[in-house]
């Protein structure tokens, strides 16, 4: 303390090492799921209660065969590909750690081996975002921090730098055609076909990750499925 004033911060910028250290010391109360957590060999900082089913939380989908056998039964029962995603979440199969690219191929010709082995409808969804994406960076520009605009331009990229935005950002809007693959931290911002065989490989048929969110359509189906399932227990 120094002249009555506590020298601490705030419990929203601790650490997680900070808050279990607090909870040791003062025996608060909290969710007995992270002591099953710890006893399946989990991390401090991967433990994390959410969703099972979002696209985050897929490579830690198997954890519920040992955590919680019956609700994992449920689940199996319930939810087409559950069972898939449990043996393979934690693999690139589904998109997660390295994804390597075939010998011999470009990750653009990866996509459209991809694309080939889908069933059509699925296959015509990602083809729609991708053309989307696209026109996107060509006609509109994604914006990007002046660090990452130098960085491209160090590289030798082609882009057009707008002078102003739309959105409420201190980021520049960035015209550029889609690349192959790219080796930058932010590569999650940039528009490449590897981010797009990323999607197909997570089955992310939204396109989360490549920025992208629910349409109308796809809205509507989601709150028709929750319109009709909300009874369940």
């Amino acid at each position: 303390m120094k002249h009555g004033i506590f020298n601490a911060y705030p419990i929203h910028d601790w650490l997680t090492t900070d808050i279990w250290v607090a909870n040791g010391r003062f025996g608060w109360d909290y969710n007995r799921l992270y002591d099953l957590y710890y006893r399946a060999g989990v991390p401090l900082e991967k433990q994390r209660v959410a969703s099972p089913f979002i696209s985050q939380a897929l490579s830690s989908l198997h954890l519920y065969r040992a955590i919680d056998p019956d609700m994992w039964g449920k689940m199996v029962s319930r939810v087409n590909g559950v069972n898939f995603a449990g043996l393979y979440g934690r693999s690139s199969m589904m998109g997660w750690y390295s994804i390597k690219l075939p010998p011999g191929m470009t990750w653009e010709g990866y996509l459209d081996f991809l694309l080939k082995t889908l069933p059509e409808p699925t296959r015509r969804n990602y083809q729609r975002k991708l053309a989307v994406s696209v026109n996107f960076w060509r006609e509109k520009g994604g914006c990007l921090s002046d660090e990452t605009i130098k960085k491209l331009e160090a590289l030798g990229i082609p882009i057009v730098v707008g002078d102003h935005s739309n959105y409420k950002t201190n980021k520049w809007p960035v015209r550029m055609e889609y690349l192959d693959d790219i080796d930058l931290p932010e590569f999650k911002e940039l528009p490449t076909f590897k981010r797009m065989c990323i999607c197909i490989l997570k089955n992310d048929h939204t396109c989360k990750y490549m920025g992208f969110s629910l349409n109308k359509v796809e809205k509507k189906l989601k709150d028709q499925v929750m319109e009709k399932y909300k009874a369940l227990k």
